[in-house]
């Protein structure tokens, strides 16, 4: 190339980039696309005052107003230049996490069957879908009338444009505590307006060097906790959930490890073990929100099943991807998950002689978890042990905690982690029926991050041996009983057990004589 030629396209190029500079700056600021209640959705029911449009949730937008609900744009819009995160984000449970069947009916049955539902039912479901369906509950679709119709962007749970337009966050009030700056944000998304000022756009989306709330942990308490308040029933509120509550209190946050640093790395269950091991790996981000929800990325389920449970089809299907990528992907946030949750434990067996048999001494401890485990809704989460004394034959002596893989259910005599509650009546509410929670209680607290707790068990053994002990510890999403909720309203049945997760497991062979005492550790 010869200078001149050379010259003229340096020139041109600079006058086109001082071009969409001076178009950046010249670009009129976002019209207020905010809703007047009063004026527009006159029949929007507010039984519980007009000072948050949105309680019992705690969400709010800067000017107090409801969403356009015909402005909302949905993730597919960004995943045409971010297609990658899009897709991660499309496994995730971010992304059906008003669809998800098992959680929609159980809301459904809360606000339709519950004793509490009696007055404003609908309405006092914005405290589940204030984090379940913020987009829904902004364009006030919960309500018993309303003109806002389900758009795609309604339809996608925690998506794109809810976490990137949060202003403040509120982690301890929690009930998604999230100012959405959406009303404002600046919406003209022609490309070549985006290529002319990129960072307006950066700063609106909440880019994490725009807005450093994008990597704290508060962003996430904001609805990983869950209080529920005395307009929905009780005469105090019921903390239901403190997993932003268990990561302040624990080692991880006093070492700066946020919730972002985990559940959004691109290996999570690499990360935490580096941790583990002292290490402090480099950051890496994936949008595939790793977690605890085995049940809804478990590609080994018939993809009839899987699919309803999801919902139906995921956000972009055959605009963006089609079904083999996105089951690919989906794979591997299951494997994903499975590995992040087998990162959480370790068992520690210890035993000794006593009259009559063995004592054995099972210690959990909590390694891997930056918050309590289990964490997030306890009367549906749990954990348990499972004890199996198997003589020299292979015979079982002795078998505490062993999981029905028929009926769904656990061995009632098993130690459990779990939050039992009982209901208005008197009666133990295992369908996640929070309404109307009326007494918490825990056979086991949950374990607090870097914490201990041990088991004892007497087993009685003849002496002599050697005895084979087989200790098991798992991890279940659900009791078997909310798939109820599926059926009572009026959505067809599920004939599909939840199946638990193994966690870890250890041995011991020991040979008993009097006090004295053989014990071999099996790896």
């Amino acid at each position: 190339m010869s200078r001149i030629p050379a010259l003229r396209f340096l020139l041109l190029l600079g006058l086109t980039l001082g071009a969409f500079l001076l178009l950046a700056w010249l670009l009129p600021p976002s019209p207020a696309l905010g809703v007047d209640q009063a004026r527009q959705m006159p029949y929007y029911s507010l039984p519980f005052g007009t000072d948050n449009p949105f309680y019992p949730g705690e969400l709010s937008t800067p000017d107090g107003r409801l969403l356009n609900w015909r402005a909302v744009p949905d993730s597919r819009s960004c995943g045409e230049c971010h297609l990658q995160e899009t897709l991660e984000w499309a496994t995730s449970l971010h992304a059906i996490s008003d669809k998800d069947l098992i959680y929609d009916s159980s809301v459904r049955e809360n606000e339709s069957a519950s004793q509490a539902a009696r007055h404003h039912g609908l309405e006092k479901g914005r405290w589940c879908e204030a984090c379940h369906n913020p987009l829904g509950t902004l364009a006030g679709l919960v309500s018993p009338v309303t003109s806002v119709q389900e758009t795609e962007a309604l339809e996608e749970g925690t998506s794109c444009i809810v976490c990137h337009t949060v202003n403040h966050a509120q982690p301890l009030a929690g009930n998604g505590a999230l100012e959405l700056d959406i009303n404002g944000v600046f919406r003209y998304g022609h490309p070549a307006l985006l290529a002319a000022a990129p960072s307006r756009h950066a700063r609106d989306m909440r880019a994490a060097r725009e807005q450093p709330l994008m990597q704290d942990s508060a962003l996430c308490g904001a609805c990983h906790t869950e209080i529920r308040p005395t307009s929905v029933h009780g005469q105090e509120p019921m903390n239901l959930q403190d997993t932003y509550d268990e990561w302040r209190r624990s080692p991880w946050a006093r070492q700066g490890i946020q919730c972002q640093d985990c559940h959004m790395s691109r290996d999570p269950a690499a990360f935490v073990a580096a941790l583990k091991r002292g290490e402090r790996p480099a950051r890496s981000v994936s949008h595939r929100f790793v977690g605890n929800n085995y049940l809804l990325a478990d590609t080994s389920l018939p993809a009839p099943l899987l699919n309803a449970l999801r919902g139906g089809s995921p956000p972009g299907i055959n605009r963006l991807f089609d079904r083999q990528q996105f089951n690919q992907e989906l794979g591997r946030t299951h494997g994903a998950i499975l590995a992040l949750l087998r990162e959480a434990a370790e068992l520690g067996l210890a035993a000794h002689p006593e009259p009559g048999g063995l004592q054995l001494q099972v210690g959990v401890k909590n390694v891997g978890a930056g918050h309590a485990l289990p964490t997030g809704p306890l009367d549906q989460r749990h954990m348990w042990l499972e004890v199996e004394v198997l003589d020299q034959q292979g015979q079982s002596l002795f078998h505490q905690g062993a999981f029905d893989a028929r009926t769904g259910q656990v061995d009632p005599a098993a130690p459990i982690w779990i939050k039992e509650i009982t209901n208005t009546a008197g009666e133990p509410e295992r369908r996640h029926i929070l309404f109307d929670a009326e007494r918490l209680h825990y056979p086991r607290k949950p374990i607090p991050a870097g914490a201990t707790d041990r088991v004892d068990y007497h087993l009685p053994l003849a002496p002599g041996g050697p005895y084979q002990i087989k200790v098991r510890l798992w991890y279940r999403l659900a009791l078997q009983d909310i798939l109820e909720n599926i059926e009572r309203q009026g959505l067809g049945r599920v004939d599909a057990v939840i199946p638990p997760v193994l966690l870890q497991e250890a041995s011991l062979t020991v040979a008993t004589q009097g006090q004295r005492l053989a014990v071999k550790e099996q790896p």
